[in-house]
């Protein structure tokens, strides 16, 4: 029920006792002031809600060292046990929907992660080259050493550091690739491994590599 007109008819009485009953809780002046960005003076809201109370349009009690006021509860509507029911009813079933999303979410989110950490086409055909390039060098030096050519002590601790270091990069990626794979696994409803196909992504284990052996 909106104020009677009278000495509170005013836009900022309005503006109060509609606060005071949307949120049907008791406020102090300076509450309400607050509340309502400065609209209102302290002073301005304690003259007002004063009158909206005298006019019997809201309730005062002091609490304590306050004054605080609130709306008159008889004119609230209050739900029926049945809308409330239907109310909790919505309330779990937009739970559930938005922990569903959530998770939903958090999956596409590990995809993303995954795919923007991927190489792109470009990166990939100069990473095989270069891998291509590496392996006939590497070829040349194998049927150098079948031929029984030996290499210089220098060329075999160069040989060893090299093997050292790129087995040593390999573990390391394979731990991250690892925390990745995880971090993914927490969220994605389906299998790794069908992930992993669809990316066309390749692991140490569909080619039989095993970084350990190598460490040995």
């Amino acid at each position: 029920m909106p104020p009677k007109k009278g000495s509170h008819s005013s836009d900022e009485a309005t503006t109060i006792y509609d606060y005071l009953v949307r949120s049907n809780r008791p406020y102090s002046a300076n509450d309400i002031s607050s509340q309502l960005h400065g609209l209102v003076s302290p002073a301005g809201a304690k003259k007002i809600l004063n009158e909206l109370a005298d006019d019997n349009r809201i309730q005062r009690k002091v609490n304590g060292k306050q004054l605080v006021f609130f709306a008159i509860q008889t004119d609230i509507d209050v739900p029926s046990v049945e809308e409330a029911e239907e109310e909790q009813e919505q309330i779990r079933q937009l739970e559930e929907q938005l922990a569903e999303r959530k998770e939903h979410s958090k999956a596409l989110g590990g995809k993303l992660h995954a795919l923007n950490n991927a190489l792109t086409d470009d990166q990939m055909r100069e990473r095989i080259a270069q891998l291509t390039q590496e392996a006939i060098e590497n070829e040349r030096r194998l049927e150098s050493l079948r031929k029984g050519e030996v290499i210089s002590p220098e060329e075999k601790e160069k040989i060893e550091k090299a093997h050292a270091n790129m087995v040593k990069h390999w573990a390391k990626r394979k731990r991250l690739f690892k925390n990745i794979e995880n971090t993914i696994a927490e969220g994605y409803p389906g299998k790794m491994k069908d992930l992993f196909a669809e990316l066309g992504i390749e692991t140490d284990e569909d080619v039989g590599a095993d970084v350990n052996i190598l460490r040995a």
